[in-house]
């Protein structure tokens, strides 16, 4: 089990036989049977989510669903939608609205204030009530709860948890261990380190091809803000908050209070890093603009790529994902922390219950079930001899799911709903649990330890009515200027050391010092709460 530095031990969830509590009335999976009850009136709720339809059946279709109806008695009305991030405020003047949001994202400061308007319900007596499973967590884990807690100290949504940091919590540095192997180099440990790897990767033919189509650092055009700039924050000091905190431009200094990553001294020495790598071709040329995801594949493909940040080796294709390895922690001048590893607040937002649902309570004891250890497994592997079958005391997913012709995930995908997307109300499995579940090996990342990790992993702070519609106005301008600024200080456009000057100044006519104001008060009420 890992530890955080607090010394408590993050939930495991042991694949064992003790009978859970789940959503269903208390009982067990054995005991409610996969036909349901005949004798009761089902239940009806609808829920809105985003359209996965172009990768799997439709919500209604999928076997889960199916399945899940059985079990629960209760029957889903689901509406899709595509790009429901663009509509979602539109659909809040429905004359009717959903019983409640699946898996779409809402902003604290959105919660708040949707919550106060009466448009969303408070959930903490609700989830006292109705929602055991979910309960016993909050008990167990006040970072959870606090973070889930709105400024008024309402809760107006449940939760994506993750309890693994050494899982999908963490984008880490994928770097090719091949090419490596090749020219007889060690995987890097240090920013100096990967400097001189990636130098050779795009100077020595690693691929051994006879011709210079090598590439240090590659991604899809405008990920190197948020991947990898924001992975050498802990190498230079101002990484402590993890990733949402990073994301959202502050960190926690050495005295616990939150401070601006953007205006810091190790911001400066980032961006002058990353200059001397992009003037030296070890970041590839286009990574502002000019190259999308399915071209970075097939270069990818073609043995081009050096180094690239995710969570996960299969985001950059089946065929050559096994010949990179993970790099959580880069020493640096000012530290060796894993500073792109997120909170157990995975999601913040994961079901939200609106004002016009008939039975909240039903809601919440059906989707309750998947905050236990079995309703975990159902979510993401199924059931036993249908989706998945034991194999040397491993679940294993079945033939079918194996060999999908696109992959496991996306094979898996054809069946269960937890496993593609993202941000699903549900307690997230073991990385070991779902490494069998596809017969992969489980990923092994000894540089992250109680030792790398951030002390205080953040979620998105809540925030006050009149603080989200500050900070929002202030970051929208602070958020592009950082932006276009990068581009010309690591293209080299603009001297770093000359304009440094100008470019604080310029963030603190945009209100930068406000919106740090904000933040340390957020942070002061969060640790109060």
């Amino acid at each position: 089990m890992f530890k955080s530095k607090k010394g408590k031990v993050v939930m495991s969830l042991l694949l064992s036989s003790a009978l859970l509590v789940t959503a269903c009335g208390g009982k067990t999976e054995d005991s409610q049977g996969s036909g349901g009850s005949t004798d009761e009136k089902t239940t009806e709720i609808s829920l809105l989510r985003p359209s996965w339809n172009n990768l799997r059946p439709a919500s209604k279709d999928l076997w889960m669903w199916q399945e899940y109806e059985k079990m629960s008695g209760v029957k889903v009305n689901w509406e899709e939608l595509s790009d429901i991030g663009e509509k979602k405020n539109v659909i809040l003047t429905r004359k009717d609205l959903p019983d409640a949001f699946y898996q779409v994202d809402w902003s604290n400061g959105e919660l708040l204030k949707y919550g106060q308007q009466g448009m969303f319900v408070p959930l903490e007596d609700l989830i006292k009530e109705h929602a055991p499973n979910l309960q016993k967590y909050l008990d167990e884990n006040e970072e959870v709860r606090k973070g889930l807690t709105s400024a008024d100290g309402h809760i107006y949504a449940l939760p994506y948890l993750d309890p693994y940091p050494e899982g999908n919590r963490t984008l880490r540095l994928y770097i090719n261990k091949k090419w490596l192997d090749n020219l007889g180099m060690e995987v890097p440990k240090t920013t100096a380190e990967l400097e001189e790897a990636l130098m050779a990767f795009v100077t020595k033919d690693p691929n051994g091809n006879g011709v210079n189509d090598e590439q240090g650092w590659y991604m899809p055009s405008g990920n190197i803000g948020w991947t990898f700039e924001q992975m050498l924050m802990g190498s230079y000091g101002i990484g402590n908050g993890g990733r949402k905190a990073v994301g959202n431009f502050i960190y926690v200094d050495k005295n616990d209070e939150i401070q601006l990553t953007i205006t810091s001294d190790g911001y400066k020495e980032i961006l002058k890093y990353q200059n001397r790598l992009y003037k030296n071709g070890a970041i590839n040329k286009q990574a502002f603009s000019g190259v999308d995801y399915d071209k970075w594949v097939a270069d990818a493909a073609k043995d081009t790529v050096g180094a690239w940040n995710w969570a996960a080796p299969d985001y950059i294709g089946e065929s050559v994902k096994n010949d990179f390895v993970a790099i959580n922690v880069l020493a640096g001048p000012e530290g060796d922390m894993a500073s792109l590893t997120d909170s157990q607040v995975a999601g913040a937002s994961s079901l939200v219950i609106t004002k016009d649902a008939k039975d909240p309570g039903a809601i919440l004891k059906w989707v309750d079930y998947f905050y236990s250890e079995e309703g975990s497994i159902f979510g993401y592997l199924g059931k036993e001899g249908v989706t998945y079958n034991m194999e040397d005391g491993k679940m294993v997913y079945i033939d079918e799911i194996l060999n999908y012709k696109d992959g496991i995930g996306l094979g898996a995908f054809q069946y269960v709903d937890n496993v593609y997307g993202g941000y699903f109300p549900y307690v997230e499995l073991s990385p070991e649990v779902r490494a069998a579940a596809g017969k992969q090996e489980v990923p092994v990342h000894a540089d992250l330890t109680e030792e790398t990790l951030p002390s205080v992993l953040l979620p998105d702070l809540p925030a006050t009515t009149e603080e989200a519609n500050q900070s929002s106005s202030i970051i929208a301008d602070v958020g592009n200027y950082v932006g276009q600024m990068r581009v010309e200080f690591v293209t080299g456009t603009k001297d770093i050391d000359k304009e440094w000057d100008n470019y604080i100044a310029q963030l603190k006519k945009m209100g930068a010092d406000k919106y740090l104001e904000i933040k340390q008060a957020q942070y002061k009420r969060y640790k109060e709460s």
